[in-house]
């Protein structure tokens, strides 16, 4: 009925993929009560930048990848920039919003990833079980995302300034079909996992502590805080660092690889190198903070702002303060930025790509 697997090992996975969760918990919560705004808008910069410096080396440091998405690595980022440009000035928090279901569609996907990675290794489910984990994996998200309080009132706010008509009789509506909804996709994911069982196939528990692991981070820190910067910490603490990890043994395996090209990525990988690694990533989150270390307010040439979100009395949110709007724009300069990320792990990352499969 259980047949156990690992992504790594069952030392690193307890580590890399069971522990840091409930670590990165532990370390926002102490941000949240010791550290001013100023100071955490710096660290979650310094916890994201690397693990997208790790995303560049496999895109444009691996020649065999490179010679495969060659169109796709040269035209989207110039489209990204175009896009990020204009919604900064004109519709920011409609442009966080957009970039924040897309960094979690980007990360649901990298825990779906390696829970399918863990599947595979344990040989365990059914053919269908991949779309019953994807469609759980959205739900969950979908359902924090409707009732957190810190993501609700984003969403509630930037309707209520684009004049949609919403009433608290409609939130409350949608928050409970939202209920609805996750209940009866848990009664239909736990009849799939019986008849995985009734077939003969094997379950992986570790891949639902691994799953059970991640949604504690994100449930816990949406409902106990309303700050997106504590929030975005404890979340890239997670996700960067697991991110970081799985591309570096990836490079590892390739590099075992005879038919493998080098390039950058060989000088950065391989015994005695990994410090190398870990010392490009520092540099590049340097230059990154060096280019924007200008006043928030100057280094948006006083045209993006986050001022025009008054009270809403209804839904009983005040507007806007100095904090809170240094939080969101701050949050912002990350998230935008982490567009070219989510857009290139789009087609890089493929787990049905037979590369990518003898990389895991």
């Amino acid at each position: 009925m259980f047949k156990t697997g690992y992504i790594l090992s069952r030392r690193a996975d307890l580590v890399w993929f069971l522990g840091l969760p409930f670590a990165a918990v532990l370390i926002a919560l102490g941000f949240q009560r010791w550290l001013p705004y100023v100071a955490v808008a710096s660290i979650n910069l310094w916890i994201t930048i690397p693990h997208h410096y790790a995303g560049w080396v496999r895109s444009y440091g691996m020649p065999q990848v490179w010679e495969r998405f060659r169109e796709r690595l040269i035209v989207g980022p110039f489209l990204i920039l175009i896009l990020t440009g204009a919604g900064l000035i004109w519709a920011p928090i409609t442009l966080l919003l957009l970039v924040t279901a897309w960094d979690h569609q980007h990360s649901v996907m990298q825990q779906h990833g390696l829970s399918r990675v863990y599947d595979f290794k344990a040989g365990a489910g059914l053919p269908s079980t991949g779309r019953f984990d994807i469609t759980l994996h959205f739900v969950l998200y979908g359902f924090m995302f409707v009732h957190a309080p810190m993501f609700r009132f984003l969403w509630i706010r930037e309707m209520h300034r684009m004049d949609i008509p919403i009433s608290a009789g409609f939130v409350e509506g949608l928050l409970a079909a939202s209920w609805v909804v996750l209940i009866v996709y848990l009664i239909i994911y736990a009849w799939h996992v019986r008849q995985t069982i009734l077939n003969g196939q094997p379950i992986n528990p570790i891949k639902y502590a691994f799953i059970g692991a991640s949604y504690f981070l994100w449930y816990f820190v949406a409902w106990n805080t309303n700050s997106i910067l504590l929030y975005a910490v404890a979340h890239r603490i997670m996700h960067g660092v697991q991110y970081i990890v799985m591309v570096y043994s990836f490079m590892r395996r390739t590099a075992d690889v005879p038919a493998s090209k080098p390039g950058f990525w060989s000088r950065v990988v391989g015994q005695g190198k990994l410090r190398w690694f870990l010392v490009g990533g520092a540099a590049y989150a340097l230059l990154f903070q060096l280019l924007i270390n200008y006043p928030l307010d100057e280094f948006g040439f006083g045209v993006v702002n986050f001022a025009p979100y008054p009270a809403i009395p209804q839904f009983n949110l005040p507007a806007l303060d100095y904090e809170a709007s240094y939080g969101l724009f701050s949050q912002m300069m990350v998230y935008a930025y982490g567009m070219m990320h989510y857009y290139l792990d789009s087609f890089i990352w493929k787990v049905r790509d037979k590369q990518v499969q003898a990389g895991l």
